[in-house]
Parts: structure tokens; sequence; C-alpha cells
């Protein structure tokens, strides 16, 4: 779908296990070209600034050679975030109560410019502009 659109997308994705049950949250933004080139640099960059954070594991995994399942042990928390359909990075998370559960989006406001409360926040809309939207991204499948 995005191929036919000027838009390169983000996915990221967030495996905790607080609990001893596994939880996993997968999360994709579309980003404009004029600044999807910059989300590899910006997530490299955060990553590894936070990392010390997050646990004493020091070392970014790149995953373009190899998959999540090769790369992290089986039931620990991680962070990985991919561009397009390039794989990109990943990370332990050995103290997941350090782990901000808003990391990304926080990069993402970074690359756009925006004010990370913009997605703390978000503003009300109404069931028209909800609708609305829906039926865009309905026909972006039909184009």
């Amino acid at each position: 779908m995005f191929d036919k659109k000027p838009i390169e997308c983000v996915f990221y994705e967030l495996y905790s296990n607080d609990n001893k049950d596994g939880h996993m949250v997968i999360e994709c933004v579309p980003l404009g070209m004029n600044v999807s080139n910059l989300a590899p640099i910006y997530f490299k960059k955060a990553i590894m600034e936070s990392e010390s954070e997050w646990s004493t594991y020091k070392k970014i995994i790149d995953l373009k050679e190899k998959t999540v399942r090769d790369s992290v042990p089986k039931n620990m928390p991680y962070f990985t975030v991919g561009f397009g359909l390039d794989n990109g990075y990943a990370h332990l998370i050995e103290k997941s109560e350090a782990y901000l559960s808003h990391f990304a989006k926080e990069v993402l406001c970074g690359i756009l410019d925006l004010d990370p409360l913009l997605w703390m926040r978000p503003k009300k809309e109404t069931f028209s502009k909800q609708s609305k939207k829906v039926i865009e991204f309905f026909n972006w499948w039909n184009f």
C-alpha cells in the first residue's frame, strides 16, 4: 500500500515480560520520504545514548543480516525498529523499569520536529473526523 504513496514506514516493537507473561507491541508509523531517510540515524543514536539506562548489555544489534529471533535470547525483553522493508536495530532491555514505553514516539517526534506531548496527550477528534480518516485509509488499499 505504501509503495504506491511517497511514504516509508517505521516499524517498532517492544517485547516485555514483566509478569512472566510476555507482552509484545508492534506499531507502524508512516513517514514522508523527505524525512524517512533520517529515521535509521535518529534511532541508532537514541538507542546508543539510552542503552546504559536500559541494561548493562551495551551492544546495539544490527538486524541487516539476521532476524530478532536469531539475535535475542528467548524471553529476554527487547526493543527493535525496522525501516520499510529493511531490518533495523534491536537492543536488549535488562532494566525494564528504566525503559520508557514512549521511547520510539519521542524519537519520531525528534525526526518530525514535533512536541513529544503531541503523542502523549493527543487532541480529541470528533467521530466525523475519525470516520473520514478511516475511509481515506481504506481507499489507500483500493488504490
